[in-house]
Parts: C-alpha cells; sequence; structure tokens
C-alpha cells in the first residue's frame, strides 16, 4: 500500500475511533431539579391562601369536587385551584438556604399557601432572573412567576361560573309564566303549546344545565325581580332570582352569596319557553 493509502487508512480509523467514543461516552449529567414538595396535586385534600391584607380563603375536596368553604360558601372552578396546586409539584435549579430570609422577601412573605398542613411562602420577584423566591420547608426555591400570579385576590375569584355543579340536573324548571318538567322520563311544558320534539326539550334544559356566566361576583343587596325554582333529579331544589335580565342575566342562587352574570344572548333563550329548532330565539338551526 503506498504512503497515501496508508495515511488514508489512518485517518479513517481515527474517525471511526472519535466516532465511536462520541456515541458510546456516557452522557452528561442532566441539570439538577429540586422538587418543592412530595405531594400530588390530585392527592391534596385541603388547601388555605393567605394573602397580607386580605381575609384568608380556605378550600376543601369533597370527592372529587372542590369547595370554598370561607370567607364565602361556593363551589369552586376545579381549573383554578388545580392552577394554584401546580405549585406542590414544581422544581427548582436553585434550592437556598432559608437562613436570611429578608433578603428574599420573606420577612413576612408577600402570601402563603397551606396545602394539607405544609407551608408554601411567596417572597418577591428577583429583578435580574425574573424568578420568585417561595420557601418551602428550610429552603428556598427560585421559581417562575406563574406560580405567585395564580394566587386569586378574594375568594370570589375561585368561585365556578357554572350555574349548576356536576352532580345537579334539573329534572323540573318552573319560570314566571311558564315550567318544563320531565315526566316519565319525558319533557312537558305547562301551559302546553305548539307540539315539540324532545331534542327540542333537551337542547333547552341543556342551555340551563351548561349555562356557564361570563362572571360572578357577591350578591347584590337588592331583592330579585323574580324568581325561578329548579326540582333537581337528586331529589335537591333550588330557587334562583332574576337580578336583571337587561342589558345582561344576572342570576342568583339561594345557597350562595354569589350572582352569576350571562351575556344578553343568553336572556331568550334560558327565559323563553322551549321552541322547535326552526323556531329557537338564538337563531339556531
Amino acid at each position: 500500500m503506498s504512503r497515501a493509502g496508508w495515511l488514508n487508512a489512518a485517518l479513517a480509523a481515527i474517525v471511526v475511533a472519535l466516532g465511536a467514543f462520541l456515541y458510546f461516552r456516557p452522557a452528561k449529567d442532566a441539570a439538577v431539579e429540586h422538587p418543592l414538595s412530595a405531594l400530588k396535586a390530585k392527592e391534596v385534600r385541603s388547601l388555605r391562601i393567605e394573602r397580607a391584607g386580605a381575609v384568608p380563603v380556605v378550600l376543601a375536596r369533597k370527592e372529587d369536587t372542590w369547595l370554598i368553604e370561607a370567607p364565602i360558601a361556593a363551589r369552586a372552578d376545579d381549573s383554578r385551584v388545580m392552577q394554584l396546586l401546580a405549585l406542590v409539584e414544581a422544581r427548582s435549579a436553585h434550592r437556598l438556604p432559608a437562613g436570611d430570609r429578608g433578603r428574599f422577601g420573606l420577612e413576612p412573605p408577600q402570601a402563603r399557601i397551606i396545602v394539607d398542613g405544609r407551608t408554601f411562602s411567596f417572597g418577591l420577584v428577583n429583578d435580574i432572573t425574573r424568578e420568585q423566591y417561595v420557601m418551602a420547608g428550610d429552603a428556598v426555591y427560585a421559581l417562575h412567576p406563574r406560580y405567585g400570579a395564580a394566587l386569586p385576590e378574594s375568594a370570589v375569584q375561585l368561585a365556578s361560573r357554572q350555574l349548576f355543579g356536576p352532580g345537579e340536573a334539573p329534572a323540573r324548571i318552573a319560570l314566571r309564566d311558564f315550567a318544563v318538567e320531565q315526566r316519565d322520563g319525558k319533557w312537558t311544558l305547562a301551559p302546553r303549546a305548539a307540539d315539540l320534539s324532545q331534542d327540542d326539550y333537551i337542547r333547552w334544559v341543556d342551555e340551563w344545565r351548561l349555562a356557564s356566566a361570563v362572571s360572578v361576583e357577591p350578591r347584590a343587596a337588592t331583592r330579585a325581580r323574580e324568581e325561578i325554582r329548579i326540582q333537581l333529579k337528586n331529589g335537591g331544589e333550588l330557587t334562583l332570582g332574576v337580578m336583571s335580565r337587561e342589558p345582561e342575566l344576572v342570576l342568583a342562587r339561594s345557597d350562595e352569596k354569589l350572582q352569576y352574570r350571562f351575556g344578553a344572548g343568553l336572556v331568550k333563550r334560558l327565559l323563553s319557553p322551549p321552541a322547535a329548532a326552526s323556531d329557537d330565539p338564538a337563531g339556531k338551526k
């Protein structure tokens, strides 16, 4: 073999050896991430939120539903609660000793969350890294500020916007001028109007059952203009106060100190009797 051939063969061997080294060498250690806790969000049963100058908010999970227990009694928005609980499974690349709490804005903390007895305290946001300091146990962690941004300013912000809870299915809805009721598995309207199909009734009842408010707010001190009485399939009863029909529909539940504000488009769909698809007041086809 010529000298050039030996040189090419040597270079080829070097390339193969280098490739094998790069392929089989141990991978670099992944960046260490420190968990804030061993808690699992889906297993949490209680939650308390404390903010400076605000009334503490207390929530509890009953079966699979989150409820606000203080300072108001209401159903909680499960998705908002899970945003809060994402904190317990958070990880940070920076774990610092909590000796000098003042430099982290933790003396006192801006807010605290107590999850199943474990406390997480929120401090200041670092001006350079834009990370927020959170103390858990005897350490301080630097986290994305979204965890702090998920903290509500009031209990009402955590309230569910759904007019009915997961287990609340109407069996009778009685308004001022008419009532829709399910008897022997069939929906009926009283006083009876034009012939309607069961699909027409089901569509109208579903508008009620799935109604989601634009916003939820503390109930106004004024009296309701009229009442809507609802019987539920589970045997319960519910009274809704009509606080306003226009420009927006505002309904207040008798068992909650809250009122639900709906867009103007729902006024006719909810407060008018069921109609055939072609006569739907919302213009649906």
